[in-house]
Order: C-alpha cells, then sequence, then structure tokens
C-alpha cells in the first residue's frame, strides 16, 4: 500500500542519515587521534633530533664531548655504600616551620594516608622526608627481578594502570574508583608516571610510599618516560628543580637510580605480560628476565654508521651505537665506563640482544596486521602484530613452569 511504501522510503531516509552521521563520527574521531598521535611523535622526533645533535658534538669536539657526557651522565661511579653515604638526609634538618606531613619508617598505613592526604591539599613533602623514601624505594627495587610474577588467587582482580605523565587528578580517580592499593586491591602502573603534567613528583611520592607499604599489592614497569635524558626535555627535571630548590639535584640523582632498577614487566597468573611498550619478534622473555637492568639506559637513537673508535677508546663517551635490524635505526646506551672500557668487545655482541629487547619494551607499539615492521613514525622500536603476540605469549610455558598454554 501507499502508506506501508512511504513507511519504508522515511525509514531507509533515515537509516541512510543514520549511516553518514556515524561515518562522520568515525572520521572525526580517526582524524583527532592522528593529530594527536602526529603531535606526540613530533615531540619524539624533535627529541631524536636533539640526540643526533649532542652526538655529533661527543664525536668531533672534545671539549664539548666532555661537557655532555658529564651533562647525561652519572660524572662518578658509586658503590652501593658510597650512594648510601651520598644520598644521606639526616645532615638535613625540618624547621619547626614545617606543617607538612612527617613520615617514620617503616611505613604504616597512618603515614601513606597522612602523605596522600598533603599531596591532595597542595602541601610540598619536606626534601628529608623525600630523600628518604626514595632511599627505602630503592633498596627494595633493587632486589626485585626484571619480570614480577603476579597471581590474583587472593584478590581475584588487579587494576592496571597506563600512562599518568603527572596528572594527580587521573591518579586520584583511579583511587576513588577502584579503592586504594593493598594486599587486597593490587595494581600494575605500567610505566610513564612522569613528565608533561605538573604533579609528578608527588605522583612518584604516592607510588613509591603505597609500594614500601605494600610490596606484594603494587608493581611499577618501567616507562620510555623512567630515563633521565628524556625527563630533560618533557618537563620533569625542571618540575623537581623548581619544588626542590636545594636538595633538587640530589633527588634528581637518586631516581635516576630508581629508575635503572624499576622492573620491565609484570606477569599476571602466568598467562597476562604487561609491557610499557611492547615487543617484537626478536623479542626473548628469558634474556630480559636475566639482563643486568640497572646497568643499562636506554634512549632511541638517530646516528651514522657505527665506528669503532665510538668503544675502543678508553676516553670516549659512554654512547654506543650499533645497527638495528628493524630498520635504518641506531640505538644509543649509556654504561658504566669502567666495565665498557675492559669488557668492550663483549659488550658490544652482549647490545645487539640487550638494546633490542630494552627499546622493543619501553618504545613498540601494536598493529592489527600480522607482521612485524620499524616504526618509522616514531623513530624507535616497533609495529609488531598479533601473530608476534601469540609467539611471545607460548615463551610463557617454559619461563614459568606449570603456565597454561594459550596465553591472553
Amino acid at each position: 500500500s501507499l502508506a506501508s511504501h512511504s513507511a519504508m522510503r522515511a525509514a531507509l531516509l533515515i537509516q541512510r542519515w543514520y549511516r553518514q552521521y556515524a561515518a562522520r563520527l568515525e572520521i572525526r574521531r580517526r582524524c583527532t587521534w592522528s593529530i594527536f598521535q602526529s603531535i606526540e611523535y613530533a615531540g619524539e622526533q624533535d627529541q631524536i633530533k636533539l640526540y643526533n645533535f649532542f652526538g655529533y658534538l661527543m664525536d668531533h669536539f672534545t671539549p664539548a664531548r666532555k661537557m655532555i657526557s658529564h651533562l647525561f651522565c652519572e660524572s662518578e661511579v658509586f658503590h652501593d655504600t658510597e650512594w648510601e653515604r651520598y644520598f644521606c638526609y639526616k645532615d638535613i634538618e625540618v624547621p619547626d616551620t614545617y606543617s607538612g606531613p612527617h613520615l617514620t619508617f617503616p611505613l604504616c598505613t597512618h603515614n601513606v594516608t597522612e602523605l596522600l592526604e598533603a599531596i591532595k591539599h597542595k602541601q610540598l613533602l619536606h626534601s628529608r622526608y623525600v630523600l628518604q623514601l626514595l632511599g627505602e624505594t630503592w633498596k627494595l627495587l633493587r632486589v626485585l627481578p626484571n619480570i614480577n610474577v603476579v597471581s590474583t588467587c587472593q584478590s581475584k582482580e588487579i587494576t592496571i594502570c597506563g600512562d599518568l605523565h603527572g596528572h594527580l587528578e587521573d591518579l586520584l580517580l583511579v583511587f576513588y574508583k577502584n579503592g586504594l592499593p593493598s594486599t587486597e586491591t593490587p595494581y600494575v602502573f605500567n610505566g610513564d608516571f612522569v613528565d608533561r603534567g605538573k604533579d609528578s613528583m608527588e605522583i612518584l611520592l604516592i607510588l613509591f610510599s603505597f609500594q614500601l607499604l605494600y610490596p606484594s599489592g603494587v608493581h611499577l614497569n618501567r616507562g620510555n618516560h623512567e630515563d633521565h635524558i628524556v625527563n630533560l626535555r618533557y618537563g620533569f627535571t625542571k618540575e623537581v628543580l623548581g619544588k626542590y630548590k636545594v636538595h633538587g639535584k640530589r633527588i634528581l640523582k637518586l631516581l635516576q637510580k630508581i629508575f635503572s632498577q624499576l622492573p620491565l614487566a609484570t606477569v599476571i597468573d602466568r598467562k597476562v605480560l604487561v609491557l610499557h611498550g611492547g615487543i617484537s619478534d626478536t623479542t626473548d622473555l628469558r634474556l630480559i628476565a636475566r639482563l643486568e637492568r640497572h646497568r643499562v639506559s636506554c634512549s632511541c637513537n638517530h646516528a651514522q654508521a657505527p665506528n669503532p673508535q665510538h668503544y675502543s677508546s678508553p676516553g670516549t663517551p659512554r654512547s654506543l651505537f650499533f645497527f638495528s635490524p628493524m630498520g635504518n635505526k641506531f640505538m644509543g646506551f649509556f654504561f658504566n665506563n669502567a666495565h665498557a672500557r675492559t669488557h668492550t668487545h663483549t659488550y658490544t655482541l652482549f647490545f645487539f640482544s640487550v638494546g633490542l629487547q630494552l627499546v622493543d619494551v619501553l618504545w613498540s607499539d601494536p598493529m592489527p596486521q600480522d607482521g612485524c615492521v620499524p616504526n618509522k613514525v616514531r623513530g624507535g622500536g616497533c609495529y609488531w602484530g598479533p601473530d608476534v603476540t601469540r609467539d611471545v605469549l607460548q615463551q610463557l610455558c617454559w619461563l614459568m613452569p606449570g603456565a597454561p598454554s594459550g596465553g591472553s
């Protein structure tokens, strides 16, 4: 009939309009994401250009080489006991006018709650307590493995929190919705705690205090922004020096040590692998589990072809470059000179395996297609597909005996 025909035409017209509207929304979403990603990657590409510039100076100008090495690397090699003395907090007095929280160690629930409330009210923790808290955190992280193993048999669930980037409001919102960290409410914080936001230091203090209070309930993975060279560009270094003017440099030094000791991955229930960046077709979980993570600080870098003089002379900088099979990329690593000078050739071979593992763990991104291709847009790491995910998850079977054969 005419009425039913008109109703059908109207329905088809409405359906067409709806599909057009949905398509426009999807295009807008994709364009927004593309713009956001381009802005983010532009900063990383600028950072790579900065690496190239300093690398050129270090290779061609001896005075600048010494200055840059002093700026970017630890000027001295400290043994653990010497580090503990260097960061001793006992020479710092807390004035009577200080109205912020007072911490006692080992931390108790009252200490952490008081610290959290003080941070909510924009109170600054005194530098004495900051150094003491960071020192205790360093002692804890030193004994943790590269890959944390977590079980949910008691808690039945676990919260995985991604990049916080200094945004305290985001962390407080997560706590509001999921509860404060505890043994019954475990968390995995998956790197990139600092930079960009204005409250990076407060986020670190909260996370470290909860980890000291509940070592089995709070697990921290390292991200690509837990690196003092990246912090120089993206704001964290400036934030710390601005908030702790007198003792800021000491705090930054200790944070460098802490960042180098952060675990690289977390395995949940022997079948879920949590990494900040990702994996590649060369990922070896056994190698990642064995490497000495505190000896290498990894940053992606473009460079010219590697030259033996970069690592054969005792007076050369601590940066060594090698070619990555993932594309025309050279990865730069900063090592303890005392070791690099005496075991250069062994380390050169070691860099190929260890370096690629760390770059992928911290910088890689997933893609929907199978395969593994270099991430030329970002300038480091790779894009990996579902087939690579399946292959790497199979490694959990022999990395941890008793793991199920099918990963998640």
